[in-house]
Parts: C-alpha cells; sequence; structure tokens
C-alpha cells in the first residue's frame, strides 16, 4: 500500500508538459483505427459530442484526455497541443490547457468541467 500511495502521489504532483498530436475519438480510434479531418468531421464530432471519450494520439499511443470531451468535438481529426501531465500506466493525460492547430496559429479550447470552469477562449 506505501508504494501505491506514493506512485499516486508523484502522479499528482506530476511535472507539467507540452505534447502535439491528433485528437480522436476514443470509440472509432478502438474499433477500427479511425483518424483524420474527414472522420473527425462527421462521426468523431458525434462521438465526442455525446460523450466518448477524446484521446490524443503520441507516438502511436492514444492517450485519454482526462476531460469533458464536447467542448473538443470540432477539434476532433486535426493537430492539437496539450500541456499537463502524463499518467503513464493508465495512458491518461491530465490537461490543463488544450490548443487546436488553426493554419500557422494555435488557439486555445475552452475546457469545461470540474476542473476547468473558466477557461480562456472557446474553439
Amino acid at each position: 500500500v506505501g508504494g501505491l500511495t506514493l506512485i499516486a502521489s508523484a502522479q499528482e504532483k506530476g511535472e507539467s508538459k507540452t505534447v502535439e498530436g491528433e485528437l480522436v475519438d476514443l470509440h472509432c480510434y478502438a474499433a477500427g483505427g479511425a483518424t483524420g479531418e474527414e472522420h473527425g468531421r462527421t462521426c468523431g464530432a458525434k462521438c465526442a459530442k455525446s460523450g466518448i471519450p477524446v484521446a490524443v494520439l503520441i507516438d502511436g499511443k492514444a492517450w485519454t484526455l482526462a476531460t469533458n470531451p464536447r467542448p473538443l468535438a470540432d477539434s476532433v481529426g486535426k493537430q492539437v497541443r496539450v500541456t499537463g501531465s502524463q499518467n503513464e500506466p493508465t495512458l491518461t493525460f491530465l490537461a490543463e490547457k488544450v490548443e487546436v492547430k488553426d493554419g500557422e496559429n494555435w488557439k486555445e479550447v475552452k475546457l469545461n468541467d470540474a476542473h476547468h470552469k473558466g477557461s480562456k477562449s472557446e474553439s
């Protein structure tokens, strides 16, 4: 139990880092590897709007974003930049900030869940 407490404590105080990758909805990605902007505009957005979790693909791994997927629905299939801490054993990213690539610029998406009230601009 002491070892588990140490791991949980280290993960809570995890170092913040920023990564980039494609945002995917986990249902279609897990079921058949669906990626890309075309899928994102159609099915991927519907999945995220319905509450299906989203993930960012980093080095061939799908890291689940521990946040409400609805505000990210219009970003499925696009390149995102996520800042937060990673929980390696669960492949979960505790997102502090999510930005979507818009041309050459990055636009922050307003996260809306119990941990992200009042984040910046909405995508």
